[in-house]
């Protein structure tokens, strides 16, 4: 009987706070661009009762829904797309966890409003005035109080649709260290993971995270799963690592370019997230041990 006791509470704990890989894939999914697949992927998980705890499904198909109508071509042929967006969004915030989601989601929910404040101004100067209203009401109600944040360019490897853009190597880096810069001056937070306050590795994983990239949680493991590489080949956002006595103790995100005095943007314990010069520092350069990729 005890045993069954502590199974229950652990499957309770797993579904209220644990990481499932398919709604994980969602969010790979949606940072990558890909809404169509985002789309069809969140409807499988609504259909599954196994997935009723959760409002993740319906907050990944509200904004692939979004998404998806910039396209004049797609939204002709899915006429009722805005209206079932913005169902599925109220879908989420009735969810008894939507505070956290929200919280922890803050920065998608954020860019999405930016987009949509585009994609209304798009919507009258096609004439489509009535889906036009329908988003500045969602947005006036629904995202009320969301400050909107830059909207960054959805990074995938094909483009099988009109809605989605390829990025190259280089502009996947490019906006990587672009992303990351914009959490200069966060605090730092032991065990941090989040806009509220990051640790060293907390921070990388985060900000690779946007780009569909999972790192481990540890300095140590972010190294011993890369690609290995020369620090002179070191380019933007790839990692490097420091430590002592074969100890890695700090990760950070390069943020210079190959051949350049190397320069990472990290997570510090006395200045929060900041970029430092490596090569000129008399604290950082000693305990330089290596860099990896995951590009």
């Amino acid at each position: 009987m005890k045993r069954l006791l502590v199974l229950f509470i652990s499957l309770n704990l797993l579904n209220s706070f644990g990481q499932d890989k398919k709604i994980d894939k969602l969010e790979m999914f949606y940072a990558q661009g890909y809404y169509a697949k985002v789309l069809r992927q969140s409807e499988k998980l609504l259909a599954d009762p196994l997935y009723d705890y959760s409002g993740l499904p319906s907050f990944y198909k509200s904004l692939s829904l979004f998404r998806l109508s910039s396209d004049p071509y797609w939204l002709k042929r899915h006429t009722t797309a805005i209206d079932d967006a913005i169902a599925a969004y109220q879908d989420f915030l009735d969810n008894e966890k939507a505070n956290a989601y929200v919280f922890a989601h803050y920065f998608e929910i954020a860019a999405l409003k930016t987009y949509l404040e585009k994609l209304e101004t798009s919507f009258r100067d096609r004439g489509l005035n009535g889906s036009a209203d329908k988003l500045l009401y969602f947005m006036n109600n629904e995202l009320n109080g969301i400050k909107s944040k830059p909207d960054p360019q959805p990074v995938k490897e094909n483009n099988n649709s009109n809605t989605e853009a390829v990025s190259t190597g280089s502009d996947l880096r490019n906006q990587i260290v672009a992303y990351a810069k914009q959490f200069i001056g966060v605090k730092y937070v032991w065990a941090g993971t989040d806009e509220n306050g990051f640790d060293c590795s907390g921070y990388t994983s985060f900000v690779m995270k946007k780009y569909g990239i999972v790192l481990s949680r540890t300095a140590s493991g972010q190294l011993s799963e890369s690609k290995q590489i020369k620090v002179e080949n070191a380019e933007k956002a790839d990692l490097v690592f420091f430590g002592s006595d074969g100890k890695i103790s700090h990760v950070g995100l390069v943020t210079s370019d190959k051949g350049a005095e190397l320069e990472m943007i990290h997570a510090s314990t006395s200045k929060g997230v900041i970029i430092t010069n490596v090569v000129q520092s008399t604290y950082w350069n000693p305990k330089l041990q290596a860099t990896g990729t995951y590009l």
